[in-house]
């Protein structure tokens, strides 16, 4: 089976019910395509023999523990980045608030208070 991100049950099913998985590189695949047309019927034998030749791409899978791990660090991941963007949020509200007074945003001091001191 060529690779793609969404096979994963799957995979899973054939391992559980003992069978062995091969997932080929689908770029490796189309390099050793004679012909320019693509049809999933000269794909499948295409596939069929690279693998009775001995060739197929064969691409590393991580188990599924390994996969489990990745998945959870991935989560840990986004929420981190979420953590931080909320954070940076927070940072600029009370930024946001001194501009809102009376003094202008980003004045210097002396200036601030122009129309009151006349």
């Amino acid at each position: 089976m060529e690779s793609n991100g969404h096979s994963r049950w799957f995979e899973r099913m054939l391992y559980e019910l003992g069978f062995e998985l091969w997932i080929g590189d689908p770029a490796e695949t189309r390099t050793k395509r004679v012909r320019k047309q693509k049809t999933d019927r000269q794909d499948a034998q295409l596939v069929l023999q690279l693998m009775l030749e001995n060739r197929f791409p064969r691409i590393w899978v991580p188990d599924a523990e390994n996969r489990d791990l990745r998945q959870l660090l991935w989560h840990r991941h986004r929420l981190v980045q979420m953590r931080t963007r909320v954070m940076n949020q927070l940072h600029v509200v009370p930024l946001n608030k001194a501009c809102d007074t009376k003094r202008r945003c980003g004045a210097p001091p002396a200036a601030r208070n122009w129309s009151q001191s006349r």
